[in-house]
């Protein structure tokens, strides 16, 4: 493979030379002298309106055919409403809830096991992602600072195996944590 790129790098070379990969070539290149130089390029003419079909519509325009269109220097910042910003943290409370709920550790896939005078616990933590509650409150700077609260469960499994308290014992809720989390808004999007 390498011995096919190398020979057709060199036909490449030899048949275009240095030129392709802008070597210098014997002709120079004068520059314009002022009595040599045009008249101003004539300016471009007016977009024409667009054929008729038909049935009276408009023809649909390619991306060569349509006129340029001008974008302002500085676009306005949208401004979003309280019931907006108290929509997006409603989403993204229940979108870092259900991110706790796949990433705490231990979770129901791997338990943690201990040995106590009884048996064997299995115990593992739950995050409640359905019962998540967000509040926004306004901050001193004018932006927002939300307020994230879930719970997360203590699990535990008991048996008198190992192979019992991780597969087949049934599991109760031993304690709880309610969790409050902080997030900014930042005028655009929450900062986590």
């Amino acid at each position: 493979m390498r011995k096919i790129l190398a020979l057709i790098l060199a036909m490449g070379l030899a048949t275009g030379g240095c030129a392709w990969f802008g070597g210098s070539s014997s002709e120079e290149v004068k520059p314009a002298q002022p009595q040599e130089q045009t008249a101003a390029p004539e300016p471009a003419p007016a977009p024409e309106a667009p054929a008729k079909d038909v049935k009276g519509k408009g023809k649909a325009k390619t991306k060569a055919e349509k006129p340029a269109e001008v974008k302002p220097a500085a676009s306005k910042k949208v401004v979003k409403t309280e019931a907006q910003v108290a929509a997006e943290l409603t989403m993204v409370g229940n979108k870092l809830a259900a991110q706790a709920a796949r990433t705490v550790m231990p979770s129901k896939a791997s338990r943690e096991v201990r040995q106590d005078s009884k048996g064997f616990v299995a115990s593992y933590i739950e995050v409640d992602a359905s019962n998540v509650t967000t509040e926004l409150r306004p901050s001193a700077t004018g932006q927002y600072v939300g307020f994230i609260r879930y719970q997360e469960k203590v699990m535990e499994c008991r048996g008198k195996t190992k192979q019992e308290a991780t597969t087949t014992a049934s599991c109760e809720q031993v304690k709880a944590r309610n969790l409050n989390e902080l997030i900014r808004y930042d005028g655009s999007t929450w900062q986590y």
